[in-house]
């Protein structure tokens, strides 16, 4: 259940069974102040009345409604043979997909490479003469993809 301090500002939620029947002391953590505070069996109820739920029986005699019989009628025309081969020429990767998948991940550490130059170059020494062979190599692959466009 949820009692308000008489404030007004803060709401707490107490369990029913902590509070007896003939009452009792609280005090609020946000404003400190104390009051006594008695159960109304008439908010008790209406929390129970809240946590009951309506359960609709369904007569089985009722026809299934339109939409949902078509529906029904749509799945049964697929074919579950077919739709595992339609699923495997989607799932094919490609050879170009995959060398642009490697060129995005080479570039994009190169990248992350020289962000961190500085801190690794004092972890490795000559680390700034193999990034500067990471950069040729880029600078490589450019030209000679280039010249196979021509």
């Amino acid at each position: 259940m949820i009692i308000t301090c008489p404030c007004g500002d803060k709401k707490f939620n107490v369990d029913a069974s902590l509070i007896p029947a003939k009452g009792r002391m609280l005090k609020c953590g946000f404003c400190e102040k104390k009051w006594h505070y008695k159960l109304n069996d008439k908010k008790l109820e209406n929390e129970n009345n809240k946590k009951e739920f309506k359960i609709k029986k369904i007569n089985p005699d009722e026809q299934v409604p339109p939409v949902i019989d078509s529906i029904i009628k749509e799945a049964e025309k697929i074919d579950v043979k077919n739709l595992g081969d339609v699923m495997q020429k989607n799932n094919k990767i490609s050879i170009l997909n995959l060398f642009l998948l490697f060129l995005i991940t080479f570039i994009a550490f190169i990248i992350l490479l020289d962000t961190f130059k500085v801190q690794i170059n004092n972890l490795i020494p000559g680390f700034n003469f193999l990034l500067g062979n990471f950069y040729e190599s880029i600078t490589d692959f450019y030209l000679f993809s280039k010249d196979l466009i021509r």
